[in-house]
C-alpha cells in the first residue's frame, strides 16, 4: 500500500488541469484572437472606407478647381474684341498707333482680367506674352511690373503651352520671376495658347496665376486618425502640392496602391486615387508604425481581456477543484495512517456524492484487513521470528565451538601469550553478541569480522592477510547479527588452513547496480584451497545453510552466490536489493 496515495492523487490533478485547459483555456484563448481579428479587419475595412470616401471627396474638389483654373484662360475666346486686341498688340503696327488707340486696346484687356482676379482671391496675377513680348499684364500689386528683356520663349511653361495645341496646362509651383515685385514668391499656374478663330494661328500664350491657399484650405481639415502625408502630383508625376515635407525618393519609382514603401527608419502605407480627368494623383501616406500600433493596442487589450477571464476562470477552477480533491485528500490522508499501522482511522463522511460511497467501501476494507492481519499475519510473524531465532541459536554454539577448538590449539602448541590475547578478545565478541538485538549495523558487523581476523591472524601469523572495506553509504544498513560470521570462518578453516602457503581473505560491502536494480554487495573471498561446489551437501557446513536461510528469511528477494574451484579459492556474494533497508520486511 506504500505510496499508494500520492499515485492515485497526482493522475487526478493532472487530468483535472487538462480538462480545464481543454474546456477553458483553448475556447477562451480561441474567442479572444478571433475577436480581435474581426475586430482588427472591420476596423481596416472602416478606415479604408473613410480614406477611399476622402479621397473621393478630394479629388472631386481637385477637379473641379482645375476646370475653374481651365476655364479661366477661356476668357479671350468669349469677347472677340479681346482676341482683335490681342492680334492688334502682337502684330507690328501696334507701335505706330495712337496714344488714344492704345488706351482704348489697354482699358479693355485690362477690364477683362481684372474683374478675373477680383472675383478670385486666389488668381495673383495673369500675364499674355507674344515669344518674349509682354501684351498685357494685370497683378493684385499695383507697383508690379514684367521683368525686362525677360526670355519668356525659353520657359517650360511657354513651350508646354505651345506644345498643347490650344489645351490648357497646368504648371507645378514655381517662382514668379518674371515680375519684379514677386519674383520670390511661388505660384501655381495655368497656361493656354490663344490661337486665331477660324485659322487657328497661335497670337500669344495666357499664363494665370495662382497661390496655393486654396490648396491648403482643401487639405487642411483633413484628419485620417493617424499621422498621413497628402502629396498632390501632376500628369508627369512631379510635386504640385504637399502638406508636409515629404522625400521625392518615396515616389520614385511610383509606389503600388496599398503598399508599404520606407524612408530611412519610417514605413507607410499608400493610398493613391487618380484625379480625372487631368491624370492627376493624389497620394496619401499614412504612417504604418501607428497602423501597426493600433493593432498591437487591440491585442494588448484582448490579452488583458483574456487574462482577466483566465482569471475567473481560474478561481472557478480553484473552487471546483477543492470540492473534488478535498474528498480525495481525505481517502489519501486516511490510507497512510492505515500505512503506518494505524487500523482505527476512518474517512470521514460528510458529502451526498460519489466520494461517500467511496468512503463507505474504504472503511469496510480498513476493518476487514484488520481482522485478516490479527488473525493470520501476526500468526505467521511470530512462526518467523521463531525460525529466526532458532537458526541464530544455532549460530552461537557453532561459533564458540570453533573458538575454543582454537584455543586447546593454542594451549597445546604452548602460546600462552597469545591465548590470553585471545581469550580477551573473545570476551569482547561474547559481550556484543549478548548485549545487543537480533539485528545490527553493516558497519557494526563489519567491525565484529575485524576482531574476529585478528583473532585468526594471532593463530595463523603471516599465513593470513585480511584486506577490508566498507562503502560510507552502506555502513548504517540493518543485518542479522553474525551473518557474515560463519562465512568469514568457513574461508578461514576450510580455504586457509589446510596450505601452508600464505592467503588473502577479502571482505567488501559496496552498491552496484545490476539489470536496472540497486543492489548492496557483500563479498567475502580468499585464495585458499577451494573446493568442489558439487559436492558441498556432503562437507555438512551447518554455519553456510543457515547464513543462507537467515538471509532469506530477512531478505526475501536477496540472492546468495557461491564459486569456488580446487586450487583456486572460493568467493561467496550476497546481494541485496537496496530498496529493502528502506522498508519493514523484518519486525526484529
Amino acid at each position: 500500500m506504500k505510496g499508494f496515495g500520492i499515485r492515485m492523487y497526482r493522475p487526478l490533478n493532472m487530468k483535472l488541469v487538462l480538462i480545464f485547459m481543454i474546456s477553458t483555456l483553448l475556447p477562451l484563448l480561441l474567442t479572444t484572437y478571433v475577436v480581435a481579428r474581426v475586430y482588427i479587419e472591420r476596423n481596416s475595412n472602416d478606415t479604408s472606407i473613410l480614406i477611399d470616401n476622402t479621397l473621393i471627396s478630394l479629388s472631386q474638389s481637385l477637379s473641379g478647381y482645375l476646370n475653374e483654373l481651365d476655364q479661366l484662360t477661356l476668357i479671350p475666346y468669349y469677347n472677340d474684341d479681346f482676341i482683335s486686341a490681342l492680334k492688334v498688340m502682337a502684330s507690328e503696327s501696334y507701335e505706330s498707333m495712337s496714344k488714344y488707340q492704345v488706351l482704348s486696346i489697354t482699358n479693355m484687356l485690362d477690364s477683362q482680367l481684372r474683374f478675373v482676379r477680383n472675383t478670385r482671391k486666389d488668381i495673383m496675377s495673369t500675364l499674355v506674352v507674344s515669344d518674349n513680348k509682354p501684351l498685357f499684364y494685370s497683378t493684385n500689386n499695383p507697383l508690379n511690373d514684367v521683368t525686362p528683356n525677360y526670355e519668356f520663349a525659353e520657359t517650360d511653361w511657354y513651350r508646354k503651352a505651345l506644345q498643347a495645341s490650344g489645351d490648357a496646362v497646368f504648371i507645378n509651383p514655381h517662382k514668379q520671376d518674371y515680375f519684379t515685385r514677386t519674383k520670390n514668391e511661388s505660384v501655381f499656374s495655368v497656361a493656354r495658347t490663344i490661337r486665331e478663330i477660324p485659322s487657328k494661328r497661335p497670337i500669344s500664350v495666357i499664363i494665370a496665376d495662382a497661390n496655393t491657399v486654396v490648396l491648403q484650405k482643401m487639405f487642411q481639415d483633413i484628419d485620417f486618425h493617424v499621422p498621413s502625408h497628402i502629396v498632390l502630383l501632376d500628369q508627369e508625376r512631379n510635386f504640385v502640392y504637399a502638406n508636409h515635407e515629404v522625400s521625392p525618393v518615396l515616389f520614385r519609382p511610383m509606389p503600388e496602391n496599398h503598399s508599404i514603401v520606407r524612408d530611412g527608419d519610417s514605413s507607410y502605407l499608400v493610398v493613391r486615387r487618380t484625379v480625372a480627368p487631368y491624370n492627376w494623383e493624389l497620394v496619401v501616406l499614412l504612417s504604418n508604425s501607428h497602423l501597426e500600433q493600433k493593432t498591437l493596442w487591440v491585442y494588448l487589450n484582448s490579452a488583458l481581456l483574456y487574462i482577466i477571464c483566465l482569471v475567473v476562470a481560474f478561481l472557478f477552477y480553484q473552487g471546483l477543484s477543492r470540492k473534488v480533491m478535498g474528498p480525495v485528500k481525505e481517502i489519501i490522508k486516511t490510507m497512510r495512517k492505515v500505512e503506518q499501522g494505524d487500523f482505527t482511522a476512518r474517512y470521514p463522511t460528510h458529502t451526498k456524492d460519489e466520494f461517500d460511497v467511496i468512503g463507505q467501501s474504504l472503511n469496510s476494507m480498513i476493518g476487514e484487513l484488520k481482522q485478516k492481519i490479527e488473525m493470520e499475519y501476526v500468526l505467521v510473524l511470530k512462526q518467523r521470528n521463531s525460525e529466526y531465532k532458532a537458526l541464530q541459536s544455532q549460530i552461537q554454539p557453532h561459533f564458540l565451538f570453533n573458538m575454543l577448538n582454537g584455543f586447546i590449539t593454542l594451549n597445546q602448541i604452548g602460546e600462552r601469550e597469545l591465548l590470553e590475547k585471545s581469550i580477551i578478545d573473545l570476551t569482547l565478541l561474547l559481550r556484543y553478541i549478548l548485549n545487543h538485538s537480533d539485528m545490527t549495523t553493516l558497519e557494526e558487523e563489519m567491525h565484529l569480522i575485524e576482531k574476529y581476523s585478528s583473532l585468526q591472524q594471532l593463530r595463523f601469523g603471516h599465513r593470513l592477510q585480511v584486506l577490508m572495506s566498507c562503502e560510507d553509504g552502506v555502513r548504517p544498513y540493518k543485518v542479522p547479527k553474525l551473518i557474515l560470521q560463519p562465512l568469514v570462518e568457513n574461508a578461514i578453516i576450510h580455504g586457509v588452513e589446510p596450505l601452508n602457503s600464505p592467503c588473502t581473505l577479502t571482505v567488501a560491502a559496496d552498491t552496484v547496480w545490476e539489470d536496472g536494480v540497486l543492489f548492496v554487495r557483500i563479498r567475502i573471498e580468499d585464495d585458499g584451497v577451494g573446493f568442489d561446489t558439487q559436492l558441498l551437501d556432503e562437507h555438512g557446513q551447518v554455519g553456510l545453510a543457515n547464513t543462507r536461510e537467515r538471509l532469506q528469511l530477512c531478505f526475501p528477494d536477496s540472492l546468495f552466490r557461491l564459486e569456488s574451484a580446487v586450487g583456486v579459492g572460493t568467493s561467496i556474494i550476497i546481494m541485496i536489493p537496496e530498496a529493502h533497508f528502506h522498508e519493514n520486511y523484518y519486525s526484529g
